[in-house]
């Protein structure tokens, strides 16, 4: 009866053909959390499946004629490129500031994810679509260079990763070492190629800080209140206007060291002034120039460009380690190859619970902490109407000043009832004038939302009509009973504090 051992020469694994392919997209995914959490970049010390799917995918970061040729494919900023940015937001109408924006950027995405996800309360009445409204109020930002470039540099956040990741590193050092201990060194030098470029790697990769970058601001320019609207979801954001274009128009940065990112400029473009162009260069460059020659060659400087050889450089290695991986592992003994196997199994095991990760809930997290927005400033209410919606996120967006004040602030309610519901109907058009009166007015009891505040305008409405108007006025009482118990809310927290 014939046994199988682990050094026999005439039985091999073959490891080879799927070791740079094997677990390639979780690698790809994995390395997309090496900016979200803290000292990850210090934690890519084993060796990783996917290195040729990992060197491939990120070299493309990598910009010049040579990278380009190596690395082919669509050259993204980083920041895009990992996925820190790109998703576009939702509309915003600003209620004092005229600014209307058709589309917003990644971070009002992200906060309108993060509201969307929040556990509403539940605002009795009348139902028939439901609606929610958060009211985020924005804290102040204290950002660096806030006069020309505002921006902050956001801390990464701690994670258990760092003490997950102590099993691939482990397994793949034992492994390693136990290759050395069976002479085994084609497998030993496999497995440490491996720990070492991608531990470089992610330390490369991973080495830029994630900034906050908002837009300048005038400090003269009013509230910069407004609305973010997404379907039935609305965001009523209240707040300074630098804090509040932070949202709608800021982004996220990475900011590579300049080992990193390597400051190319691009090819300069020649431009040559000939024939019916001779006497503009006459003007141009003067008498004497224009004539000592027919022909002008003029040089126009390109635009600064970062190059990244840094991260090219990793990805090259990491594809020549796929190449050494696929040539050498044959060489080995079977029990190198299992010991490389195990190694590569760990190491799967972990990029796999990384890509697991919510990356877009980590960026919400990070969004949040840079911002100081709590579930303290966040809340979202979930109303039965669009109607009562759009009363109650009026109310909210109203300035603090009398009514005669409003036009001079910039402040229309009519045209935010209108964002939400647009109808021209008599009925609609009265239900609005009775809004707006009840607003001017702050009258008590809520005298201007009821039926019988609209006179003889409604002599002429059928039964369905005035049913009709009558629901409509009563969604309104039940915004402004809700806007009431958030005033008396605030209230109560300010005197707390």
């Amino acid at each position: 009866m014939h046994t199988v051992a682990l050094n026999r020469n005439n039985f091999n694994l073959d490891v080879g053909g799927f070791a740079g392919f094997f677990g390639g997209e979780e690698a790809v995914s994995a390395m997309e959390t090496v900016h979200l959490y803290r000292a990850r970049r210090w934690t890519g010390w084993f060796n990783s499946p996917g290195s040729y799917s990992v060197g491939k995918h990120y070299g493309r970061l990598a910009k010049s004629r040579f990278w380009d040729a190596m690395f082919p494919g669509h050259n993204d900023e980083p920041t895009t490129f990992i996925g820190l940015d790109g998703k576009a937001g939702p509309p915003f109408i600003a209620s004092q500031s005229g600014t209307f924006l058709k589309q917003t950027g990644h971070l009002a995405y992200l906060l309108m994810q993060r509201c969307k996800d929040q556990q509403p309360v539940i605002v009795e009445g009348r139902r028939t679509k439901t609606n929610k409204v958060t009211i985020v109020e924005m804290q102040d930002i204290n950002f660096d260079g806030a006069d020309i470039e505002p921006s902050l540099t956001i801390r990464a956040r701690d994670g258990f990763h760092k003490h997950v990741a102590f099993f691939p590193i482990a397994t793949s050092v034992v492994t390693c070492i136990l290759c050395a201990w069976n002479n085994d060194w084609y497998c030993f030098s496999l497995i440490l190629l491996g720990i070492l470029a991608n531990g470089i790697s992610c330390f490369v990769m991973g080495s830029a800080s994630i900034v906050l970058q908002s837009v300048a601001h005038s400090k003269s320019a009013p509230a910069g209140d407004g609305m973010l609207m997404d379907g039935n979801h609305v965001i009523v954001i209240l707040g300074k206007e630098k804090d509040v274009a932070t949202i709608t128009q800021g982004k996220f940065q990475l900011d590579y060291k300049p080992w990193v990112r390597m400051r190319i400029r691009k090819e300069r473009r020649k431009r040559m002034i000939v024939g019916d162009c001779f006497s503009k260069t006459h003007q141009r460059f003067g008498k004497k120039d224009a004539e000592s020659s027919p022909g002008v060659e003029s040089y126009e400087d390109g635009e600064i460009n970062y190059e990244y050889a840094a991260i090219g450089l990793c990805s090259l290695l990491l594809v020549l380690q796929f190449v050494t991986q696929l040539l050498l592992i044959p060489q080995g003994t079977l029990f190198g190859q299992v010991m490389f196997l195990t190694s590569f199994a760990a190491s799967w095991a972990y990029n796999l619970f990384l890509a697991s990760m919510d990356k877009e809930y980590l960026q919400e997290e990070l969004l949040i902490q840079a911002t100081g927005l709590s579930d303290d400033y966040m809340k979202t209410y979930r109303l039965g109407t669009r109607t009562t919606a759009a009363v109650f996120a009026c109310l909210a967006l109203q300035p603090e000043c009398n009514f005669e004040e409003w036009k001079k602030r910039g402040f229309a309610p009519e045209e935010i009832l209108r964002q939400f519901i647009p109808n021209d109907t008599q009925v609609w058009a009265i239900w609005r004038d009775q809004v707006l009166e009840q607003m001017k007015n702050n009258a008590p009891a809520f005298q201007s939302l009821d039926l019988k505040a609209c006179d003889d305008r409604i002599a002429a409405f059928s039964d369905n009509e005035r049913k009709l108007l009558s629901d409509l006025l009563s969604d309104a009482c039940t915004a402004y009973r809700q806007h009431l118990v958030l005033q008396a809310r605030r209230r109560s927290v300010s005197m707390t504090a």
